[in-house]
């Protein structure tokens, strides 16, 4: 495995035009400019040059080479060398796209794994996003707990307070919905996979799949989570009907009671 870098702007508008598929393929291919241009090998055409540095199939390239040339990113000159777009072209020319920050790419053996590899940057940013919100959660939890025991709030915690008062939010309402840990639904993994909101279970197939190539890939782990939610209960018409309620996870009978399975917890790893 090796790595590369690509800005917001780059992975966007890769994504715009094309798919993870068009991501990794430029990637695999800056990764493989060792010099300021590819340059040709032999009597080699350029598709041949760029399947001998890149390890890419034939296939793979004549599919994709050509939007990459349309899309100004890649361009072959006239003596057969190969010119790939540094991120200072990027950050000139992609304006109209985010560009604050640098994407890791990882560049594997296999093209599939780096495809893959695409797809995670957006699971990546989605748990980063939920421990944010998380992290924001628990503090507003603390200044409302603090604030029922009559503590002395500190200046940023009184603006917390005196922001969650105004909108009517209580503490018993944050509890409710807080959650401590970052977690993706099978379904979740598809929607981001494929850009796609439509419910069945196919797509929630998909979304195991990919979830579990991230795990074969050691990008991500999972634990699941399992709670005695009501002692010495031994009624499946009792589980049925509280299933009904449940915001996530599942119920099922144990020897102990009606256990709550949580969604799993999905860490970066």
């Amino acid at each position: 495995m090796k790595r590369v870098y690509l800005t917001n702007a780059e992975y966007d508008y890769l994504l715009f035009h094309g798919s993870d598929s068009l991501v990794a393929v430029f990637a695999t291919i800056r990764y493989s400019k060792k010099d300021v241009v590819i340059r040709k090998v032999g009597k080699k055409g350029s598709l041949a040059t760029l399947q001998s540095v890149t390890g890419l199939s034939r296939t793979i390239l004549l599919k994709h080479l050509p939007i990459l040339i349309e899309l100004n990113l890649v361009e072959v000159h006239f003596n057969g060398n190969i010119a790939v777009r540094g991120r200072n072209w990027s950050n000139k020319n992609l304006t109209q796209f985010r560009n604050n920050k640098l994407i890791p790419m990882n560049v594997y053996k296999n093209f599939v794994d780096t495809k893959t590899y695409s797809a995670f940057v957006r699971i990546h940013s989605r748990i980063k996003k939920q421990e944010r919100q998380i992290e924001k959660k628990a503090k507003r939890i603390e200044v409302l707990e603090a604030c029922s025991r009559n503590k002395r709030l500190s200046q940023g915690d009184y603006r917390i307070w005196k922001n969650l008062y105004r909108r009517g939010v209580t503490l018993e309402e944050l509890k409710l919905k807080y959650r401590s840990n970052s977690t993706i639904s099978n379904l979740s993994f598809h929607k981001i996979l494929k850009d796609s909101d439509i419910v069945n279970d196919c797509n929630k197939n998909s979304g195991k799949d990919f979830k579990l190539k991230l795990l074969k890939l050691g990008l991500i782990t999972q634990h699941r989570l399992t709670v005695l939610k009501y002692p010495g209960i031994k009624d499946q018409e009792f589980i049925e009907n509280e299933s009904e309620f449940l915001r996530f996870g599942s119920l099922s009978q144990g020897s102990l009671g009606v256990y709550h399975e949580l969604s799993p917890v999905i860490k970066i790893v």
